[in-house]
C-alpha cells in the first residue's frame, strides 16, 4: 500500500472543496477513498480538501472526526505516515444555510493562496435540490470565473430506480 504513481505528479495543484462533507457519503465513501488514494500516491501532493459543512467546528474537531471516520473504515489499521500527510491536507470551513454572507466568507477562506490553491474542484454531495442553488451562490461571488484559474464543478447523483 506504500506504491507511488508518477500520474499524481502530472495534475495541477488545486483545492477539492466537498460540500456536504460531515454526510453520510462522505464519511464511509469519499474520505476512506480520498484517503486510500492518498496512501497509494495518487493524490498530488499539492491538492487541498476543505470540507464544508452546515456546523461550526474547529480544524482539530474536525481532523479528529475525520480520524474516526478512518478507524471506523480501516479496523486492522493504515499507515501512520499516511495518515499525517493525509490529515495534513485537510480543512473545514462552517457554511451555515442560514448566513445570508456563506459564500462571500466561503470565498475569504478559499482566497488564502498560502493555504489554498486556487485551481477548484467542487464536489456537491447535497440534495439535488440543492445543486443549482449553491452553484448559482459559488457563481454569484465569482468562485466559478476561470479568469486565472480553473475550476470544475462535480455532482453526486442520486439515482433512484423507477
Amino acid at each position: 500500500m506504500t506504491q507511488t504513481l508518477a500520474a499524481s505528479n502530472d495534475i495541477d495543484p488545486c483545492t477539492l472543496v466537498l460540500f456536504g462533507a460531515s454526510g453520510n457519503l462522505a464519511r464511509v465513501k469519499l474520505y476512506p477513498g480520498l484517503f486510500r488514494l492518498d496512501s497509494i500516491g495518487r493524490l498530488p501532493a499539492d491538492l487541498k480538501i476543505l470540507a464544508v459543512g452546515r456546523q461550526e467546528v474547529t480544524l482539530e474537531a474536525w481532523r479528529a472526526d475525520i480520524k474516526s471516520m478512518l478507524d471506523a473504515k480501516f479496523k486492522k489499521g493504515y499507515d501512520a505516515a499516511a495518515f499525517e500527510r493525509f490529515i495534513a491536507r485537510n480543512y473545514y470551513h462552517a457554511n451555515p444555510p442560514t448566513d445570508p454572507d456563506a459564500f462571500i466568507k466561503l470565498k475569504n477562506t478559499l482566497s488564502n493562496d498560502a493555504i489554498f490553491p486556487q485551481n477548484l474542484a467542487y464536489f456537491l454531495s447535497v440534495r439535488p435540490v440543492d445543486f443549482a442553488p449553491v452553484v448559482e451562490s459559488l457563481a454569484k461571488v465569482g468562485l466559478t470565473q476561470e479568469d486565472k484559474f480553473w475550476r470544475r464543478v462535480v455532482l453526486k447523483s442520486h439515482l433512484v430506480p423507477i
